[in-house]
């Protein structure tokens, strides 16, 4: 090829590659190149949606570097950057980029922000604000001064799968045996349950300077499961608690690039509860690339290409989320459709996650969504006509194979 590309590592056929970043590149003049263990379902969307085609799709194996570097060197490739938007993936392109004497994330920070375990010793280590923790290998017992109630998770889990607060030990039990019926071979991390509102924060670096761009107030469901029902951009404890978790993240050592930080806003001020050191997700990645004029996903790609961060001036500063969850399994038999609607003072979009005739299984995580209302507007009052007004045109019905609550 006659330029240097853009290389973005991927495992599955994610929109925030084929919509977002392959585009955003193209838009700029610069090709791509993806590198995946997944070609050939790479190479399906592509030739659904031939305008973005990428310059190469190469298989490799996308989770050790070294593959992916004699990838790189046994196509003739020098990259002008390597990005990678997976949780996955972090740390192998972190090492990609640095064998090439690229701009990216430093390894052991993208480590420890994707095990979870690693993520409480560094924040401890650092004397940033930690909850009792204890990893737990397979088979393990678990200690004798667990603090009830407790959440247990994967210890490098995304998606709040598996994610479950526990009371007492014979909830504990119960979770375990579960588990490591359904996942053996992984180990799991046991937390102090922390209690206060959910926020997110979303950061962007450039190397020198990590900059704060905003966050979600996030509505959680009830107990003993942590499925995000709802999110509104910088609500109050955005607001509230944006400084000190600025502080923590950079603290952690979040430096080059985007980074999606989660946190519960305590008494005594925000406390990590996750990093996942790429584009936030859940569909919010296209709201925020309307709410800052299209250029969201050029902008992010800017530190991995040694450029100068400019930070798009957002056009709408009022936004809101809110996902479709299913209320029981068994066969969507009809569902709602893509779709945009907009007024004087907002714009709301649909986007289906599932479709007519998929069998639908409850993890209770964020797996279970049928679909995103996602709308930016003026102000509040915007946002909740925008709401209104998308979520009267829209249906689901699921032909149940069993109650919801026998799946709890």
């Amino acid at each position: 090829m006659d330029h240097s590309p853009l290389v973005i590592l991927t495992h599955v056929c994610h929109p925030a590659v084929t919509h977002g970043f392959v585009p955003a590149a193209h838009r700029q003049g610069l090709p791509t190149v993806l590198l995946t263990d997944r070609r050939l379902e790479h190479l399906r969307h592509f030739d659904a949606h031939p305008a973005d085609t990428p310059a190469a799709i190469i298989e490799c194996d996308v989770f050790n570097p070294l593959s992916a570097i004699d990838a790189l060197h046994g196509a003739g490739i020098r990259p002008a950057a390597v990005f990678s938007n997976s949780d996955h993936l972090q740390t192998a392109t972190a090492l990609v980029a640095e064998a090439f004497g690229l701009p990216g994330k430093d390894w052991r920070t993208c480590k420890a922000a994707k095990n979870k375990a690693l993520m409480r010793e560094r924040q401890r280590e650092r004397g940033l604000p930690t909850p009792w923790f204890h990893a737990l290998s397979p088979g393990a017992t678990p200690p004798r001064d667990v603090p009830w109630p407790i959440v247990a998770k994967p210890r490098e889990g995304v998606a709040s799968m598996d994610v479950s607060l526990c009371a007492d030990a014979h909830a504990l039990d119960r979770y375990l045996d579960a588990f490591w019926q359904r996942h053996p071979g992984r180990a799991v991390l046991l937390e102090a349950f922390i209690e206060g509102p959910l926020f997110t924060l979303e950061t962007l670096g450039d190397g020198e300077r990590l900059h704060a761009i905003g966050g979600f107030d996030v509505t959680l469901s009830a107990p003993p499961h942590f499925v995000e029902l709802e999110a509104r951009w910088n609500g109050p404890a955005v607001t509230h608690g944006m400084a000190q978790a600025l502080a923590q993240v950079e603290a952690f050592g979040v430096g080059i690039g985007i980074c999606h930080s989660e946190f519960i806003l305590t008494g005594n001020g925000p406390v990590l509860v996750e990093i996942n050191y790429r584009s936030i997700g859940d569909g919010r990645e296209f709201m925020l690339d309307r709410m800052h004029g299209g250029r969201w996903f050029e902008t992010l790609l800017q530190p991995h290409l040694g450029g100068p961060l400019v930070l798009p001036e957002p056009t709408r500063r009022h936004a809101r989320v809110d996902y479709v969850v299913a209320a029981n399994q068994g066969r969507l038999v009809s569902a709602s459709a893509d779709r945009s609607m907009a007024a004087p003072g907002w714009q709301a979009h649909y986007r289906a996650l599932r479709h007519e005739g998929e069998s639908i299984r409850l993890t209770h995580s964020n797996k279970d969504y049928l679909g995103i209302v996602s709308t930016v507007g003026d102000d509040e009052a915007a946002l909740d006509e925008g709401v209104r007004a998308i979520a009267s045109t829209l249906h689901w019905h699921i032909e149940a194979t069993e109650p919801a609550e026998a799946l709890a």
